[in-house]
């Protein structure tokens, strides 16, 4: 994620920081991405091999969200105290054992709701042990660009995933691509034990800025935002591939493959742009991207999932980290680590309740009314944001 802007002075000498600790670092997060990322086609696998309907679907889904939810206080908790490593180890184990259950899965029962949750939760104990380490290795003034390649290199695993995957289920069926999540996971696992803590180091003063003074009420609504955009997320992620599959889709990677194109061009090409113009602005803009990403899928044309993908991708691979950045603005240097912890557990909220939601709403009323309904959720979102951000400048007192 993105962090407060760089001052001059910070940007005057380049730093070599990557190392061989970090590429390792990097490595490891690569193979375990493409482990984890292997599950992002679980609801065709509800639709198409299990015949699960909406309703299920969304609720299995609210469960990875919920199971998300609950394991990021852990998590946070524990990194600064034991090895960091450790987590991730924990994460890559996790895929692992989940990996070897959906092989023993024939209908849907308790198991698949509990397996579901262990993905959530395996991505949020390995994603955020390897961020930490990197944040170790990377001086303060490449952070957000050294956070922003992580993210980067796990997004990718996206496509290259379920580009594996989706052919693979289809030639030798599921149980092949759970066999592939097993060696993933074993090599994330073996990776892990060249992972090493940076030296230690003196660290820099905490940064004054404004609204850092304490956690107070304008959190509040950019984590309702942020809420918000959990829910449109799990909407487009979670529910494309049933809803194509119900049109006469046959593959759906494609809608993966749009969506990391425009989420990695956007960081590396655009990933400053809430810096330059203001996150606060751009976020809005962002916001309205994902209202008409969602609004345009309601009429579902299986032959365009690969532009669907493009435009929800440039929108959340842009408003995502910005938002992120936006609301550690109103934190208080020591508190940033509780930040992360409430805006993932915000987005992971939104996507566990939408997702449960989301499934009811499909059940009764069809597929096209989920994305109207997040297209109108974003818009909210917008709309909160944007006012919060014009009464903010109306009764901020000017020094």
């Amino acid at each position: 994620m993105p962090d407060s802007p760089a001052s001059v002075s910070q940007r005057a000498a380049p730093v070599r920081w990557v190392t061989r600790d970090v590429r390792l670092i990097f490595a490891a997060q690569v193979v375990f991405g493409f482990g984890w990322s292997l599950y992002l086609l679980i609801p065709k696998y509800l639709a198409t091999e299990l015949h699960a309907g909406p309703d299920v679907i969304g609720r299995i889904s609210a469960m990875g969200g919920l199971a998300g939810l609950l394991t990021i206080p852990f998590a946070a908790q524990g990194m600064d105290r034991y090895a960091r490593r450790s987590f991730f180890q924990l994460g890559a184990l996790l895929i692992v054992v989940l990996s070897i259950g959906f092989t023993q899965v024939r209908s849907v029962t308790p198991l698949v709701y509990v397996l579901q949750g262990c993905v959530s939760a395996a991505f949020v104990l390995a994603f955020n042990a390897t961020a930490a380490l990197l944040s170790d290795y990377a001086p303060p003034e490449r952070l957000g660009q050294a956070i922003g390649w992580l993210g980067g290199a796990n997004v990718g695993m996206n496509a290259v995933a379920t580009l594996v995957a989706e052919p693979l289920a289809a030639s030798h069926g599921w149980s092949a691509v759970f066999a592939v999540g097993v060696l993933a996971g074993v090599g994330a696992f073996v990776l892990s034990f060249g992972l090493r803590a940076a030296p230690a180091r003196p660290r820099a003063p905490a940064a004054v800025g404004g609204g850092a003074g304490r956690i107070g009420a304008g959190v509040v609504p950019l984590l309702s935002c942020v809420l918000l955009m959990g829910a449109s997320f799990i909407a487009m992620f979670g529910f494309v591939q049933p809803y194509a599959v119900a049109l006469g889709a046959h593959e759906v990677g494609s809608f993966f493959v749009g969506y990391t194109v425009a989420v990695v061009a956007g960081r590396v090409l655009l990933g400053g742009l809430g810096d330059r113009l203001g996150r606060r602005r751009v976020s809005v803009w962002m916001l309205l991207g994902y209202a008409a990403a969602s609004f345009i899928m309601r009429e579902l044309d299986i032959d365009l999932l690969f532009a669907y993908g493009l435009a929800f991708g440039a929108a959340h691979g842009i408003v995502y980290p910005t938002l992120n950045a936006l609301l550690l603005e109103h934190l208080p240097s020591d508190r940033r680590g509780l930040g992360m912890v409430l805006y993932n557990g915000a987005f992971n909220l939104g996507a566990g309740v939408g997702g449960f939601g989301w499934g009811m709403l499909a059940k009764q009323h069809g597929y096209p009314l989920i994305y109207v309904a997040a297209s109108l959720g974003s818009l909210l979102a917008a709309a909160v944001l944007g006012l919060d951000g014009s009464l903010r400048a109306r009764f901020t007192p000017r020094t």
